[in-house]
């Protein structure tokens, strides 16, 4: 990949690491405006723990993936960046364009999710490389 277009991508990078610690800050926020109330209305007590959860559950994708990013801006500054954990092949730029933080090449990840699908785990587009730990 060329200079110009790894610039491009880092600075891509760069702005979504951004606007996910804002996400992360807002949900953090959110997540403490949500009081468990003095109330013994059972389906509001749900309705508070479940959009606890959901926050939280927001909030923890959103961490996994903005370590994907600072770990493809690290790639980029190693001269490493594009280089598939799995098979050492390169990922494809057309790949890199639409998932800047891909871990793996197309033909690893297929591999990588038709074993997790056999497992009877699926793992989040984007979120490459965290199911590795096998």
């Amino acid at each position: 990949m060329d200079t110009k277009k790894l610039k491009e991508i880092r600075q891509r990078l760069s702005n979504e690491c951004a606007n996910l610690a804002t996400s992360i800050n807002r949900s953090r926020v959110a997540a403490n405006e949500i009081k468990v109330e003095s109330t013994e209305d059972e389906g509001d007590l749900a309705t508070m723990s479940h959009d606890r959860d959901l926050i939280n559950n927001l909030r923890e994708g959103d961490f996994s993936r903005l370590r994907l990013i600072q770990n493809a801006i690290k790639a980029i500054d190693r001269g490493e960046y594009g280089e598939c954990v799995r098979c050492g092949k390169d990922i494809s730029e057309k790949r890199l364009v639409a998932v800047p933080w891909a871990v793996m090449c197309i033909r690893c990840k297929e591999a990588a999710e038709a074993t997790e699908a056999e497992r009877g785990h699926m793992v989040p587009v984007g979120m490459e490389g965290e199911e590795m730990e096998s």
